[in-house]
């Protein structure tokens, strides 16, 4: 008896302790970001404005999916304010940028919800959070109630947020990340976005102290760093610029529902370089073949050149960017779910949009695609960005979801509206027969125990 009461204990103690690591698990909420969940690493989404030589768009819109068995979603914006560190604020000091944050219920998981749940503004002048504007270089914490309108068919919590910029004729850059305890991830829309490694701040010296940790702030000023704008390599152990948190990487996970014969990119505004455009020809930015003439359709159309050999502002690389560059020249790569890659080494240079095409099409001449391939299958897909420099917002229109990660950089695919069907727990052909047969001996069964009852019934 002592034994087995020693062994109840010691299970209620196991069980206990179990308990407890699920329930700190369950407290310890992990985020899923875009572009990334660190807070010094430089990396942003990014909205531009008129007059900053670059591309000017009004929105982002985001998916974001709450498991069935919670009861509260949590929502973070990384820098939501416009005005500070990673920004750029506008030239007129008695003007603000402002950025409206809506949060849509979203059962269907496309987009099309009306149901408002909350809003939310960049400056605490309206919404949920007047008084309380979203803080500098830090997260703002939203807490939301799981709805039933935003409940989908299997259960997941399903829902949208619009981030819209409200005076698109304001002069500013503004940066911001944003994540969910959910999952995440960017709608693929006819709108595209921005992204850039900021170095933006009022002086620029405050973003630096970051980026480059181990760079004391006079140390920017001295000859040996910094000599008349031309700064040390940031690759040479002894550069003053020598350590920091931004090798010019920059990752985006596409989701391919589908396995297609097409698959198309287009970068924007990439500024690849060396030279500045009234630096004037040759450049080694070309004339993309397969990219068709004019404007695209979906372009900022006001800030946008027809594409062509052009130079960049600033170019890509320039030396006398020193403390922004970040080589080689961008380029990307295309990393298929196989680990089959597919470089991009001469994207679009200032101002222009350029086509990348993968096509499983025969005859993929340079003036139709741009690389001919066996296959493009289902699954995560990388864009890598190599080499882009700091300060050079970019611009992608990829008609796929851009999923989110981890706070380890991994991709986590969004919770679907609906449970995909697994084909395995389809029956197969002999499975069925089995099933008609214990269906047909079930019946038998009943009928016989039944008709046994009813004689017995008679004799009595």
């Amino acid at each position: 008896m002592k034994i087995l009461e020693s062994l109840r204990k010691s299970f209620l103690l196991f069980l206990i302790i179990f308990c407890c690591i699920i329930n700190f698990g369950t407290f310890a909420n992990a985020f899923n970001c875009l572009p990334t969940c660190t807070a010094n690493d430089a990396r942003f989404l990014t909205f531009g404005g008129q007059d900053r030589e670059t591309f000017v768009f009004e929105t982002m819109s985001f998916g974001i999916g709450s498991p069935e068995d919670t009861t509260v979603l949590e929502i973070g914006i990384f820098d939501g304010e416009s005005d500070g560190l990673w920004d750029e604020p506008p030239s007129d000091a008695n003007s603000i940028g402002r950025f409206e944050y809506t949060l849509f219920a979203d059962p269907e998981g496309d987009g099309t919800g009306t149901f408002q749940v909350g809003q939310w503004s960049s400056d605490g002048s309206f919404g949920e959070n007047t008084g309380g504007p979203m803080p500098d270089n830090d997260w703002f914490r939203i807490f939301v109630d799981n709805t039933p309108e935003a409940q989908a068919v299997n259960g997941n919590f399903l829902y949208f947020m619009i981030v819209k910029n409200l005076d698109t004729n304001l002069d500013i850059i503004s940066s911001f990340k944003i994540r969910s305890d959910g999952t995440l991830f960017l709608f693929p829309t006819d709108q595209p976005f921005g992204y850039a490694a900021s170095l933006q701040a009022p002086g620029t010296l405050p973003a630096a102290e970051i980026v480059y940790p181990d760079t004391p702030t006079p140390d920017f000023l001295e000859p040996s760093c910094n000599n008349n704008g031309f700064f040390c390599d940031t690759t040479d152990p002894s550069c003053c610029l020598f350590g920091t948190t931004y090798d010019g990487s920059f990752s985006f996970f596409l989701q391919l529902d589908r396995a297609v014969s097409e698959l198309n990119f287009w970068d924007g505004d990439f500024d690849f370089g060396p030279k500045f455009a009234e630096d004037g020809p040759p450049f080694i930015d070309t004339d993309d073949p397969n990219t068709p003439e004019g404007i695209p359709v979906f372009a900022d159309v006001q800030n946008t050149n027809p594409q062509t050999s052009a130079g960049a502002q600033p170019p890509d690389d320039h030396p006398r960017l020193g403390l922004f560059v970040r080589s080689p020249n961008i380029i990307y790569e295309l990393v298929s779910p196989e680990g089959d890659v597919y470089r991009n080494d001469n994207p679009s240079a200032t101002a222009e949009w350029e086509l990348f095409q993968l096509s499983t099409k025969t005859g993929c001449e340079p003036d139709i695609c741009d690389i001919q391939v066996s296959r493009i299958p289902a699954g995560i897909w990388e864009f890598r960005i190599i080499g882009g420099d700091l300060d050079n917002l970019n611009f992608l229109r990829i008609n796929e979801k851009i999923v989110g990660v981890n706070e380890e950089g991994d991709p986590v695919p969004p919770l679907p509206p609906t449970d995909p069907v697994d084909p395995e727990s389809i029956p197969t052909m002999s499975e069925w027969g089995m099933l008609a047969v214990v269906f047909f001996f079930g019946i038998l069964g009943i009928y016989h125990l039944r008709k046994k009852k009813s004689v017995d019934t008679s004799s009595s």
